[in-house]
């Protein structure tokens, strides 16, 4: 039996069954609630392990596994950073869950009123990271698939848009939430098999120690190989980009109560940053057995070049699971934005719960489409979608916690808010224009922080407040 046979039988196995749970989910779970925002019941270790299915995502199957390769437990370092980001919804989570909130525009809404500009400019800039999402995991699935199956990644990549369907259509976030749970139990069970297979093929935890620059595995000075520059630039980055992106809240939204939010969030912090011992472990086990590689991003897939084929068919799994938890996600962010926040509040308020579900399943198959074709014609040149984590967080981050600190005062103003996001995009692309080493994320921020009270001075009435107190009592 050939090994690519394996491969592919192993991977469309893992895919027909989770997409068989998917569809009986959909058939148990209907109604826009449900597509939108899980139906407000998702357990606990659901929406534990669709946080964290969410948060993994192809990079850290390259990315995570190169910087353990370039610099040990400097990927702890990360984690640590992005599990600040998300244990920093504990402070907000409450509120959140208690308004029945459905996407970041409902929280502007809550802030500053329904005002249509604002709200617009609010789903547009929270469209564009899921977007940005959906379009590079289908080019790394394709990237990492292509050397061990021989398949083109053009083809690789449709079949991935195409079942992708299969588990946002059935009930959205209920039957996304609940195949990532499946995909995140696979995934932690592989990080531990994969975990013994690199130490024991790289001859123990002795030679591999031995093998690394000892600025790399020793202990705390392993967590700053990688440099004290690269940790400010990764957390002037990544946690703007995670307060703001809205595939986290809606799973804040998602949760049965309350009281298990903060439970979800500091188990989904706990689990990644096992998660990335297992990066640093890896990265280090093939650094031993090969230190002269081109490239650390290239560990992953020469690791994949050196195992048996029974694990290699596990791997691809592993992979197929891990980069589709994160394009079912993303897809049904946008569309969830698109149809409710531009269509139904801007355009066609009336519209019936059946006609915006089917609405949302056709939106889709759009949204993965457009991915698609984009993710075939630009592969080399989708950097640029990075980019958009630094806009919407430039434009994002001030009005959602700068508003949220001063919800209850006169201080902010819908004007305010408006401004604060146009002065965001500006700074940052001003910034990008100009090549800064910091990241032009920072200067958006500040010129946003600037928008939100000068535009809000120039703008204040006394009656605005009583207005959005009006607003803030209506069903979002």
């Amino acid at each position: 039996m050939s090994p690519l046979f394996i491969i592919i039988a192993s991977s469309l196995g893992v895919l027909f069954f989770s997409g068989a749970i998917a569809l009986y989910i959909g058939s148990k779970n209907k109604g826009s609630e449900n597509w939108q925002v899980g139906g407000r019941s998702l357990p606990i270790y659901v929406v534990i392990g669709t946080q964290f299915a969410t948060a993994m995502g192809g990079g850290m199957l390259v990315a995570h596994v190169g910087i353990g390769y370039a610099s040990g437990w400097s990927t702890l370092t990360y984690g640590l950073i992005l599990s600040v980001g998300i244990l920093t919804f504990v402070l907000i989570a409450p509120w959140l869950r208690s308004k029945n909130f459905t996407t970041l525009p409902d929280v502007i809404r809550s802030i500053y009123g329904n005002h249509p500009v604002l709200s617009g400019m609010t789903a547009l800039m929270t469209i564009i990271v899921p977007f940005g999402w959906v379009a590079t995991q289908l080019v790394a699935f394709g990237k990492l698939l292509e050397p061990i199956t021989g398949i083109s990644p053009t083809i690789l990549m449709f079949f991935l848009a195409l079942f992708s369907l299969v588990f946002i259509i059935p009930a959205g976030l209920t039957s996304i939430a609940w195949t990532d749970f499946i995909f995140g139990v696979g995934m932690l069970i592989m990080t531990v098999i994969s975990s013994f297979m690199v130490i024991n093929m790289a001859g123990g935890w002795n030679e591999i120690i031995n093998s690394n620059p000892a600025t790399s595995w020793e202990l705390p000075s392993g967590l700053g190989a990688v440099g004290m520059l690269t940790i400010v630039l990764w957390t002037l980055s990544i946690i703007p980009g995670t307060l703001t992106n809205q595939m986290y809240y809606q799973r804040i939204y998602a949760a049965k109560n309350t009281s298990s939010i903060r439970t979800t969030l500091i188990a989904t912090a706990i689990i990644i940053m096992l998660v990335e011992v297992w990066a640093a472990v890896m990265g280090m086990s093939i650094f031993k057995m090969n230190p002269n590689l081109a490239g650390p991003e290239l560990a992953a897939g020469w690791f994949l070049t050196q195992v048996p084929t029974w694990f290699l068919a596990l791997y691809a799994s592993f992979i197929i699971a891990t980069i589709m938890s994160t394009v079912n996600s993303g897809v049904q962010s946008v569309v969830v934005n698109i149809t409710r926040d531009l269509y139904q509040n801007h355009i066609n308020p009336d519209v019936s719960e059946k006609k915006l579900l089917a609405m949302s399943r056709w939106t889709s198959v759009v949204i993965i489409a457009i991915a698609y074709v984009l993710a075939t014609q630009f592969t080399g040149a989708l950097n640029w979608l990075v980019a958009t984590y630094a806009y919407s967080a430039g434009a994002l981050l001030v009005p959602i916690f700068g508003g949220y600190l001063l919800r209850n005062t006169s201080i902010v103003t819908p004007y305010g808010g408006i401004g604060a996001m146009v002065f965001g995009i500006l700074g940052t692309g001003i910034a990008h224009a100009m090549g800064t080493t910091i990241p032009y994320v920072i200067y958006g921020l500040a010129l946003s922080l600037i928008g939100l009270f000068l535009i809000s001075f120039l703008t204040r009435n006394k009656d605005f407040k009583s207005e959005v107190l009006i607003e803030q009592k209506k069903p979002v």
